[in-house]
């Protein structure tokens, strides 16, 4: 309403802020569809281009650089205000603060099958981190690593093989190789590339790689379905075929974690998968506490920990390759920059082992750092504030500053970090949308005139202070970082 309007006007300009104002509520289902089914007009004006995160990879900083409204202005719906921030203070204060910003509850849509270390918050969000934290170790680390070099070793024979040595797209490809990888990392379950598990389990309707597939595929539609299954379980015969087929994925691969976490227990001894470590530390904090911590670790969320690390990691990475693989196609020169080190470090090896080549391969992991600076998946990340006139640093307007400013969040305001915008803005980086991997490279010094001199080469750490958070930061940093890190690298 005008009413409701004006008065987040008022909040908006305690801020000092630029602003846009809006009738519509940026959040609400009626943007969403009027986005949808009007996008190619929307698109010529720039208040929708502002938030509608589909374009933000088009538009890069440009509410910065061309459109006047600064690194950070807010948008003032009807309903609430939204603060939008390329800042990379801001962003360093918002993420680094996870008890005063918060993730909201459009993240809850994703505990369909159990809360989560990706949607809780407070002390329910350090009771999950205790549990999956130890799922991320070098043990694990090491079986991805050698499923990434199967499973691309496999992908890249069906593209020699190919009809005159031409692919006609990756993407499904990847999709696959990241699947078949998080099966094996996530539940110990391998697959061929060639055809995969496709065969269902004794008991079940779908195989386990085709049930997850499925959900991941149709992720929203899962998600608007797992409110109301048990009704549409009463009407299913009149559900399309699709629907059906989310259906029947979702309490399939409910059933594959029910088996995986019984197996487990069966089994008793700890395997290098996600679910084997979880269930070791869900047991032993119980028998620790004398039982009585059984509560604290149940097994849904369990499984809730399991489907967020498969939907997290999938199309993550997966994109990530599909990405990497086209630009050093179109990149000659980078190519040849990289290979130069995979032959120095790997010579005749055909088995490379992860701990001796990893580390080594410096360049590979600048391809996968400067592919997620520009084609990240996440271009804005969403927060709330848990409680009115919370403090948000920005970076001083004087340039001669070090210390940075600060305004109060008003009531009803939420955040969008603009990630993307700030991982292309020209504060941070040099030709910021230029594809250049070397940027994450330092070179020996003084340089030395063979190829030993990639020994001394160093990776250039990539900071937020620098205006780089690919996987997040602060203390929700993604906690599958390193396994993404040496999956890419690992197939690349």
């Amino acid at each position: 309403s005008l009413r409701n309007l004006y008065r987040n006007y008022l909040y908006a300009r305690q801020t000092g802020l630029p602003l846009i104002i809006l009738t519509i509520d940026p959040y609400g289902l009626l943007w969403q569809i009027l986005s949808s089914v009007f996008a190619s007009f929307l698109k010529q004006f720039r208040w929708a281009r502002l938030i509608n995160s589909t374009w933000a990879w088009e538009d890069d900083d440009k509410a910065a650089t061309e459109w006047g409204l600064g690194k950070t202005f807010v948008v003032v719906s009807p309903a609430q205000n939204i603060i939008y921030t390329s800042d990379k203070t801001s962003i360093e204060c918002v993420l680094g603060r996870r008890k005063e910003f918060v993730k909201g509850a459009v993240y809850e849509k994703l505990n369909f099958y159990g809360r989560n270390v990706n949607t809780v918050n407070g002390k329910e969000w350090d009771r999950h981190r205790k549990l999956t934290a130890p799922c991320f170790n070098e043990r694990v680390s090491g079986f991805v690593w050698e499923e990434a070099v199967r499973q691309s070793r496999a992908m890249l024979t069906k593209w020699i093989a190919a009809p005159k040595g031409k692919v006609a797209g990756m993407v499904d490809d990847t999709r696959i190789v990241a699947l078949h990888i998080l099966d094996a990392a996530g539940f110990g379950v391998k697959h061929d590339f060639f055809g995969g598990a496709r065969n269902p389990a004794p008991g079940h309707k779908l195989s386990h790689r085709d049930s997850l597939m499925m959900l991941l595929k149709n992720l929203i539609t899962a998600v608007v379905m797992a409110d109301h299954m048990k009704t549409l379980e009463i009407i299913e015969w009149v559900l399309s075929k699709r629907l059906r087929d989310v259906m029947l994925a979702f309490k399939e691969f409910r059933m594959y974690m029910d088996e995986a976490v019984a197996e487990e227990r069966r089994l008793g001894a700890t395997k290098p998968n996600l679910i084997s470590t979880m269930v070791r530390t869900a047991d032993a904090e119980a028998e620790g506490a004398g039982g009585k911590a059984a509560v604290e670790f149940t097994d849904t969320e369990i499984k809730g920990n399991m489907f967020i690390f498969n939907l997290a990691g999938h199309d993550t990475t997966a994109n990530t390759l599909a990405y990497a693989f086209a630009l050093l196609a179109c990149n000659v020169e980078i190519q040849g920059w990289v290979r130069e080190e995979i032959d120095e470090v790997l010579k005749n090896d055909k088995d490379p082992v992860y701990e001796e080549v990893f580390p080594k391969l410096k360049r590979v992991m600048a391809v996968m750092y400067e592919t997620l600076r520009l084609y990240g998946p996440a271009p804005r990340i969403p927060r709330s504030i848990l409680r009115p006139n919370t403090p948000l640093l920005l970076t001083s307007p004087d340039p001669n500053s070090t210390s940075p400013t600060t305004i109060t969040i008003p009531p009803n305001t939420s955040l969008t970090l603009k990630m993307h915008a700030m991982h292309t803005s020209a504060t941070n980086y040099t030709d910021p949308t230029t594809w250049n991997p070397k940027r994450w490279i330092l070179p020996s010094s003084p340089p030395l005139p063979t190829s030993s001199s990639l020994v001394t080469e160093k990776f250039k750490s990539a900071t937020i202070t620098q205006g780089y958070a690919a996987w997040s930061y602060g203390p929700r940093i993604c906690p599958g970082m390193k396994m993404a890190q040496v999956e890419f690298v690992g197939v690349l």
